[in-house]
């Protein structure tokens, strides 16, 4: 198994995913119990491909693209527009 994706492949699996997040969701499952099981599956996958090492430092580094991303509620407001007169 390649250790870097194909940028296909990973678009097709993210889409899977996303198709089998929906359908349990319909089914009444709450999407805070899907989360959490792709979590720990993802999460036990790379570190059985990529080592423990190699997995902390993905996490990490996926971690901090996070904390760049603009708060949910500055976008809101954004996409909003202005309110009132000026």
């Amino acid at each position: 198994m390649s250790q870097t994706p194909d940028t296909t492949e990973a678009e097709q699996a993210a889409t899977e995913l996303r198709a089998l997040r929906d359908r349990l969701h319909a089914d009444g499952m709450p999407h805070a119990a899907i989360l959490a099981g792709f979590h720990a599956e993802i999460v036990a996958a790379m570190t059985a491909t990529y080592g423990p090492q190699a997995t902390i430092e993905r996490m990490v580094n996926a971690a901090d693209r996070l904390e760049a991303l603009p708060a949910l509620d500055f976008v809101a407001a954004v996409v909003r527009g202005p309110a009132g007169r000026a």
